[in-house]
């Protein structure tokens, strides 16, 4: 079994870590020195961390430390080990445009979307996601986001742009005052950990003990997935809808329907 691996110790793993990373697409824009886990591999394995699950269908802790669970999904990046097999599901008492945008997020989700070749942050879907930014082959999780808001709102809600990055994208949502405390299907989550790397999608439901939240996020294990965090893993929420909607939405049926389909794994 391969050793635990951590920022800045010495090892002969590095190497076949740095191997694994480089083939699922990382390190695209600046490649480490061979055999160190320095801060550019801290990083992306934080990175990697948040776009993917372990053998169970939880997301990763995204703490840059490459132990089992972490090696597994880095030998197991895509394909059926990265599925949940959650069922889509619309919650009761949502406003319109809420709904709308989650119809929009599982019929790209039933395509399916998933990158082609493997790990390449493309395919023809997911070059669609970028508008007319005039970029493909980067990391698409912001992408998607900027993409769904447009086709399903009309217009692109914070500060009027199709946003790339999630950093900026979150900074932009905060001058607007569009940071909201509790998370509603519709919402957007966003993650931000070590040199500003970071992870969203949108929130599309939430469980009954308020815990968890499921998600409809791009660039999660290689494809467009439904998925299920904890809200003590994500850092914001962002409410660029602003249709006053309330807390009471219906919850027990996403719940049901996750258990159910997690007997099929």
């Amino acid at each position: 079994m391969p050793r635990t691996l951590r920022r800045l110790e010495a090892d002969p793993e590095v190497s076949r870590l740095h191997h694994l990373l480089s083939a699922h697409g990382y390190f695209a824009d600046r490649p480490p020195p061979d055999g160190i886990f320095e801060t550019v591999t801290h990083d992306n394995v934080v990175l990697f961390q948040l776009q993917h699950v372990d053998r169970r269908g939880i997301a990763l802790k995204a703490d840059g430390v490459v132990g089992a669970k972490t090696w597994w999904a880095l030998e197991n990046p895509s394909g059926d080990a990265q599925r949940n097999h959650f069922q889509p599901y619309i919650p009761q008492g949502l406003e319109p445009k809420r709904r709308q945008l989650l119809e929009l997020i599982y019929e790209e989700h039933g395509k399916p979307v998933f990158e082609v070749p493997d790990g390449s942050n493309r395919s023809p879907d997911i070059d669609g996601y970028w508008g007319q930014t005039g970029i493909i082959g980067q990391p698409w999780c912001c992408a998607f986001v900027s993409w769904a808001l447009k086709e399903a709102l009309g217009e692109y809600p914070i500060e009027g742009k199709h946003h790339i990055g999630v950093q900026n994208m979150w900074r932009a949502a905060r001058r607007v005052e569009m940071e909201t405390p509790a998370a509603k299907p519709g919402d957007i989550f966003v993650q931000i950990h070590s040199g500003g790397k970071g992870h969203t999608g949108f929130v599309v439901g939430v469980s009954t003990d308020g815990k968890s939240i499921y998600t409809g996020e791009g660039n999660c294990g290689n494809r467009l997935k439904i998925g299920k965090r904890r809200i003590n893993t994500i850092n914001h929420f962002i409410d660029c809808i602003r249709d006053g909607q309330t807390l009471e939405f219906g919850r027990s049926k996403f719940d049901v329907a996750a258990v159910e389909s997690q007997t099929t794994r």
